[in-house]
């Protein structure tokens, strides 16, 4: 039993240095400089997957097309049972530059990826009826609550003057509630306020994926060119996946299917809602980290296809994220067996445990610290988002089994993320603060 809570402590040990390493490098190293020609004839086809939208699609759509009115925003209503289509089919009516794509039963629901999938089908008909020239043509991916300004859409012309960038993600900010503050929403709010500082560690891991080009695909703000697309369903490939976590999927899919293929990251963000809810949060990351588990097959293609070999280890890093939080969950839930049974794990110089503590320590802060500097936080607010990080570490540790049980017994519902209406002054844009590009 010593052995086997030594080799455990011992693989959780290994794992803190990753993680330690993969944030320190996250935080210090510099973004990679790009000044490629902007690219000022692509035109942006917005893909909104939709069902049961009636509380915010009105406002996406207008957001859209007033940021791109030159563009077109393709609504795919996936079986919606509340008055998400005839909205969007008023909008339609009177603005040619939105379009209503229906999914009917038993197509409807069986996923984001198929619905994606299946809505290109039909816009790269569109397009090529109109002779676009699909090189000059990209697929945005927005979510039905989201909102972006139109800073995004000229930074994404200049990313994807590079032909080789085949896709892009757009930062992900968290417009905050705005409804006062009390005892019944109090947990809400504090996963509401750490999925905005979860979104803003993650820039600076998308900043530290762009330095080997393998920048993840998030599904909202997810910008991908229509000539890749096209050249995937030519080869037989859908270019989302039908996995749980499709947008992760097709971003992999774009580094498989070329080595010279490139994803990049756009600084200027999409805003969406937080999840103010303990139950919903727990059951989004779960769906999340079962999307992850669905896409351990793709490790055999990834390290038997010609993929550059920071870009291999940083895919797989990621596929395997469930499975080492997993061991280091069990470290853990072992303690008290351990106690009752009077056995030790690995032992530590006490030196080198308060080293380790402190370093870990010192990662959080830092975070917090970038996180109060960009947004300028009033000092009850930052006391609220540090005092508001156990309850999202404890919303994550409750999501781990229920992604686990999920993906053994093979459940793969689609659960969508539910929405709340908004005050109208907020439909413009967000009320967060854009990170600046040099940071």
């Amino acid at each position: 039993m010593t052995n086997f809570f030594t080799a455990l402590d011992l693989i959780g040990l290994i794992l803190l240095c990753f993680y330690t390493l993969q944030m320190s490098l996250a935080a210090l190293l510099p973004r990679p400089r790009r000044c490629p020609a902007p690219q000022p004839g692509l035109r942006f086809t917005f893909l909104i997957p939709a069902l049961n939208e009636a509380q915010v699609i009105e406002a996406t759509v207008r957001n859209l097309r007033q940021v791109a009115p030159d563009g077109r925003v393709a609504v795919i209503d996936d079986g919606s049972d509340d008055a998400t289509g005839v909205l969007v089919s008023a909008l339609a009516a009177s603005d040619p530059g939105v379009l209503l794509l229906r999914r009917t039963f038993p197509e409807a629901r069986q996923g984001k990826g198929r619905a994606l999938n299946w809505a290109v089908r039909k816009l790269l008909h569109v397009l090529r009826e109109e002779g676009a020239d699909l090189s000059h043509e990209v697929f945005v991916v927005i979510d039905a609550d989201g909102r972006i300004g139109p800073e995004l859409l000229t930074e994404a012309r200049q990313v994807m003057g590079d032909p080789a960038v085949m896709g892009a993600q757009a930062r992900v900010r968290i417009r905050q509630s705005t409804t006062r503050l009390h005892a019944r929403n109090l947990i809400g709010r504090m996963l509401e306020q750490q999925q905005d500082v979860e979104f803003f560690i993650t820039r600076h891991l998308q900043v530290l994926r762009t330095h080997w080009h393998t920048a993840a695909l998030c599904g909202n703000g997810q910008f991908m060119r229509a000539s890749y697309v096209e050249g995937q369903f030519a080869r037989g490939v859908d270019p989302w996946p039908d996995v749980l976590l499709e947008d992760f999927g097709s971003g992999l899919e774009i580094r498989l299917a070329r080595p010279t293929y490139r994803l990049a990251f756009l600084e200027h963000p999409v805003t969406q809602q937080g999840l103010p809810n303990l139950r919903r949060f727990t059951r989004q990351r779960a769906r999340w980290t079962q999307g992850t588990l669905q896409c351990l097959p793709y490790l055999r293609r990834l390290w038997t296809t010609p993929v550059p070999l920071l870009a291999r280890l940083d895919f797989t890093y990621f596929i395997l994220g469930p499975w080492l939080n997993l061991l280091i969950v069990l470290t853990l839930l072992t303690q008290p067996l351990r106690w009752a049974t009077g056995t030790q794990g690995l032992l530590l110089d006490p030196t080198v445990s308060l080293t380790l503590s402190v370093l870990n320590l010192a990662l959080q802060l830092n975070w917090l610290i970038r996180y109060q500097l960009e947004n300028r936080l009033p000092p009850g607010r930052l006391l609220f988002t540090a005092l508001s990080l156990p309850v999202y570490g404890f919303a994550l540790f409750l999501s781990l089994p229920l992604a686990f049980k999920n993906y053994l017994t093979g459940r793969r519902t689609w659960d969508k993320s539910a929405r709340h209406a908004e005050p109208e002054e907020s439909v413009g844009g967000p009320r967060v603060r854009a990170a600046p590009s040099g940071d």
